[in-house]
């Protein structure tokens, strides 16, 4: 499949940072590495998702809106009873224009999303119970084509500014991901010390 120019540029400019991510992430195939999964999540989307709703689109986005799915991320970590992270790290955007960078990455998790759903529903986990999110985003598959159209009709495009901001955003993840890991593996330790 042929890719668009813009959308070309940036899957390459963008390449070692998703895969450091992907590769973070890993595959999720017991309840347990999935509440990591759920939790590394939810500490990404949740505080872009709560900036991203304050930031007008780019002009040429019409009524185009991004999929959020932090409502249902929420309900999943409540299904699992994850509590809602409180250590966030804070989200640092760079300068320049570059949203269209970190809408190409929010957007393009709807092309894993069938994956990952599938893997959730093999565990146990459904559209009605835990994986709420994952189901929402395959099904909005639809939201990833109107957004890479409209990306690359968009008269105004800093290439380099949506690559570095796509580029933060998969670093932003990482350590999302890094950090939901990390009070895992406390938490397993605490246990552990109890008497």
């Amino acid at each position: 499949m042929d890719l668009s120019p813009r959308r070309l540029g940036l899957k390459t400019s963008t390449a070692e940072a998703h895969h450091a991510l992907d590769t973070m992430i890993g595959s999720f195939d017991t309840p347990a590495s999935y509440a990591r999964y759920l939790d590394g999540m939810a500490r990404f989307r949740l505080p872009v998702e709560a900036w991203l709703a304050t930031q007008p689109l780019p002009p040429g986005f019409g009524d185009w809106q991004p999929g959020l799915y932090g409502e249902d991320l929420l309900a999943d970590l409540q299904d699992l009873d994850i509590p809602l992270p409180t250590d966030l790290p804070p989200l640092e955007l760079p300068d320049g224009d570059g949203l269209i960078g970190l809408l190409y990455v929010l957007e393009g998790s709807a092309l894993g999303a069938r994956l990952l759903a599938k893997r959730a529903e093999a565990i146990g986990f459904t559209e009605q119970r835990g994986a709420r999110h994952l189901f929402a985003q395959a099904r909005n598959f639809s939201s990833w084509r109107a957004f890479s159209a409209r990306m690359e009709n968009v008269c105004v495009y800093d290439e380099r500014a949506a690559s570095t901001w796509a580029d933060t955003a998969f670093d932003y993840a990482r350590n999302a991901f890094e950090s939901a890991m990390n009070a895992h593996r406390l938490h397993r330790r605490l246990v552990q010390l109890r008497p």
